[in-house]
């Protein structure tokens, strides 16, 4: 019965999502105030961005992300992802302008997950209940 209770426990952990909310700084200095905030309208795994030729992000599993410490002008960014989830390519780029540290917000239209996603998940979660179904017949 202890290993079923333990097993019980686990399987949410097992599920639940590891993408994070990051913040990252464009440069050190102090006099600059703008803010962009990407929100994708699902989690994008395996994500990287690059604005104007610098590495921001790489590889991170996440939920939004803002770049805080813009100077004042143009910007353009990258933002690419692991499609092997998704039914599309994530490959986006897009400009902005930033004008006295305001802060500029980008909405995102992230694809729909592909049929194979969701085999793999009904497999995982299938072979999961399989499994506590086999330990739980042992544990009585």
């Amino acid at each position: 019965m202890k290993n079923l209770k333990t097993l019980l426990f686990i399987l949410p952990i097992l599920f639940a999502s590891c993408a994070e909310s990051i913040v990252v700084k464009y440069s050190d200095d102090a006099a600059a105030k703008g803010r962009y905030t990407i929100l994708p309208s699902r989690p994008l795994y395996g994500a990287s961005l690059v604005m104007n030729g610098k590495l921001l992000v790489e590889q991170k599993n996440v939920k939004k992300i803002t770049v805080e410490n813009l100077p004042d002008g143009n910007y353009h960014y990258h933002l690419t992802c692991d499609n092997s989830r998704y039914q599309d390519k994530v490959d986006i780029g897009k400009g902005f302008d930033v004008k006295g540290g305001n802060e500029n917000i980008s909405l995102l239209e992230t694809p729909p997950y592909s049929n194979g996603y969701w085999v793999n998940m009904g497999l995982y979660w299938v072979g999961s209940w399989a499994a506590l179904w086999f330990l739980a017949e042992d544990e009585y």
